[in-house]
């Protein structure tokens, strides 16, 4: 334990270049006391460690923390600088470190058997990051929501909404890209911008793209065509042409596939995932639908319905039916595929938005400019993807049933402390 924070920052910087990444780093600061890349560094680690407030992060310095790591015999630095720095950076310059880190791990091939059945499937979806009634909290790029109380008075919200890309099914999740959503414009806009944004830096970043059906839109699968990949959205609108069509072709008809099935995925003796649950699943599956205005290519439409059932093969609840859409064939894509796709898209709002918002600080406000506001949830989202590529990579410990992330966050900031040598450095 007392080597853990050192065989990090190793790791960090021999593998994905950190620390010589973050020294190429600059800002519009006109000459600054303490330097970008220090502020970042400590940051981050600070982030890593559950230190989520600039004003601990001070403090932790003021103690002489960050002075062996940092290869000083005293850093300077306060929560203000940390605020003013972010503020005075480029947003453009934290997406390409994070870029450079999802195609190292591609590289390193770290999917090379896919995340589902062999597929690499990224999921993509909008989250509410920050919410106050505190205008000074807030910033021209904040979006407003004027709410009407029982009294009939009116209060306005500011609040960030963003729209993220990870991929989801076997870990590690990592997140190829958020995306603020502007005022005046829907996630549906952000969705798109960030879907061409991850072509143009990745190219092949994934097989399949799934999505819940607020990106049900031509435009969207249109995108994911041109970009030579599968869409698999689930459709709530059972008033689109092209359920009505599915819904009549399907009625009285015997469904294509009866079985129970399980969130395991059989590519993989290791895959933690179903260990609860079974799924006593009917799918109804046609393709050549063309009932959907504006889209390029033929789609096939799958009707679930399943219903979950315990180790004990008891029910649990009542059916429930589920349309899913994809422009993928059935030799393509396998219909218990599409199934398992549709069940792990929620690793998205699971396994990522909530695991970000609740042990990564991604909602605290650490100081509301429109730049260090970004620029701090970007900080937050390099921060956790290479946390977990030290766990699931360097520790391997979704193989080995390993320490918990929580107990290697403790430590993490247990052996920072202990510290003998400096380890930062660049090289």
């Amino acid at each position: 334990m007392k080597q853990r924070a050192h065989q990090f920052i190793k790791y960090v910087n021999k593998v994905y270049g950190l620390a010589q990444q973050l020294s190429r780093f600059n800002d519009g600061r006109v000459n600054p006391q303490v330097a970008l890349k220090n502020i970042l560094l400590i940051i981050i680690f600070s982030i890593v460690v559950n230190v989520h407030s600039f004003n601990m992060m001070e403090s932790l310095l003021k103690r002489g923390y960050f002075n062996k790591a940092l290869k000083k015999r005293k850093v300077k630095g306060s929560a203000d600088t940390f605020g003013y720095g972010l503020a005075k950076s480029f947003i453009k310059q934290f997406e390409q470190l994070n870029c450079r880190i999802i195609k190292t791990s591609r590289y390193n091939k770290v999917f090379q058997h896919g995340t589902i059945d062999g597929f690499t499937v990224v999921a993509l979806d909008g989250t509410e990051a920050f919410r106050t009634q505190s205008e000074r909290w807030s910033c021209e790029k904040c979006r407003t929501t004027i709410r009407t109380n029982t009294d009939g008075s009116e209060e306005v919200d500011y609040h960030e909404n963003l729209v993220g890309a990870a991929y989801v099914g076997r870990p590690p999740n990592l997140i190829l890209g958020i995306e603020r959503v502007a005022p005046g414009e829907g996630e549906l806009t952000a969705a798109l911008r960030l879907l061409k944004k991850l072509y143009q830096d990745h190219c092949r970043y994934a097989d399949i793209i799934t999505l819940d059906s607020l990106y049900a839109k031509a435009p969207v699968i249109n995108e994911i065509v041109d970009q030579n990949k599968i869409a698999v959205i689930r459709v709530k609108q059972e008033n689109y042409n092209i359920i009505k069509d599915a819904a009549g072709l399907f009625a009285g008809r015997k469904p294509d596939l009866e079985k129970e099935l399980s969130l395991k995925s059989s590519w993989y003796a290791d895959d933690q995932a179903g260990k609860k649950y079974t799924y006593r699943v009917k799918v109804w599956d046609a393709e050549g639908f063309e009932s959907w205005p504006g889209v390029k290519v033929p789609l096939r439409v799958l009707k679930i319905k399943e219903t979950r059932i315990d180790r004990n093969k008891i029910e649990l609840g009542e059916p429930v039916v589920t349309y899913l859409v994809t422009t993928a064939d059935k030799v393509t894509l396998p219909t218990e595929s599409a199934w398992r796709i549709l069940h792990r898209r929620w690793d998205i709002e699971n396994k990522v938005f909530h695991d970000l918002k609740v042990y990564w600080g991604f909602g605290h406000n650490y100081h509301h400019d429109e730049e260090a506001f970004m620029a701090m949830r970007w900080l937050t989202v390099i921060a956790r993807n290479l946390f977990y590529l030290f766990y699931y990579r360097r520790l391997h410990c979704y193989y080995t049933k390993g320490i918990s992330k929580k107990v290697l966050k403790f430590e993490l900031a247990h052996s920072f402390i202990l510290l003998e040598q400096p380890v930062w450095g660049p090289g």
